[in-house]
């Protein structure tokens, strides 16, 4: 969401106040220097959140930021985020400063990316931004008997996140001025037959505008049907609050 003024953030904040929810940070884990996973506990017995749920965050006093939850536990109240401290803008600045103890609230709806229940091959492309999405997607593909694969554009020092959520999916590093080419690449080099298992699959693309657009456009090339890809850009170069 772009910048409101002071007053007109305050105003919003008051007409959803009926329908935020109150969480207190539980604990946070660093996955990498700049990928913070923040593990929020509340009161979620009525709630109903499904794989792809975003959550929004006022993180001052004029800007307001979305957040796809990286996981949710009814039973146990608790639900969580990985926040991506780029140190760009203020969602990162607020998250940084995110520690143990403290009192948040929230407003929750459905993101553009379903997963789908009907298929059982899930294939993610994404980047640093997207991990947590597909942390939840991975335990509901295992959940459902699913199987899931991957690739993510990463900077290399955030490979070990992958590692630590057990999320079994390749990557490549990241370039900016070539969005998505070292994904491609890797795609090619992928064996007919693991390609024949999976031109089927249900294709996720998030992360960078220009990445989703070009990976989008090599998967219709090589055929798959524009219905088995669902798509949601999180950022674009030089965009805030997409």
């Amino acid at each position: 969401m772009p910048q409101l003024p002071k007053y007109l953030a305050d105003i919003m904040l008051a007409v959803a106040n009926p329908w935020l929810r109150h969480a207190t940070v539980s604990h946070t884990t660093m996955l990498s220097d700049e990928l913070k996973l923040v593990t929020f506990k509340g009161d979620f017995d009525h709630e109903h959140f499904l794989p792809g749920k975003i959550v929004q965050f006022r993180v001052d006093d004029t800007n307001f930021r979305h957040y796809t939850l990286a996981s949710f536990n009814k039973q146990q109240g608790q639900c969580s985020v990985l926040f991506y401290l780029h140190g760009k803008g203020p969602g990162s600045h607020w998250a940084t400063n995110l520690e143990p103890g403290m009192e948040v609230r929230f407003r929750a709806g459905q993101g553009k990316l379903k997963y789908n229940d009907q298929g059982r091959h899930h294939f993610f492309f994404g980047d640093e931004t997207t991990i947590g999405l597909y942390n939840w997607y991975k335990t509901t593909a295992l959940a459902c008997s699913h199987e899931y694969f991957g690739i993510l554009e990463l900077q290399p020092q955030h490979e070990k996140a992958l590692h630590s959520l057990k999320i079994m999916v390749d990557n490549v590093d990241a370039a900016m001025d070539a969005p998505a080419v070292n994904a491609i690449n890797w795609m090619e080099d992928m064996h007919p037959d693991c390609w024949a298992n999976w031109k089927g699959a249900t294709f996720y693309l998030a992360g960078r505008a220009l990445s989703v657009s070009r990976f989008r456009k090599y998967l219709l090339n090589k055929g798959v049907d524009a219905s088995q890809i669902r798509t949601d850009a999180y950022w674009a170069d030089g965009k805030k609050g997409l």
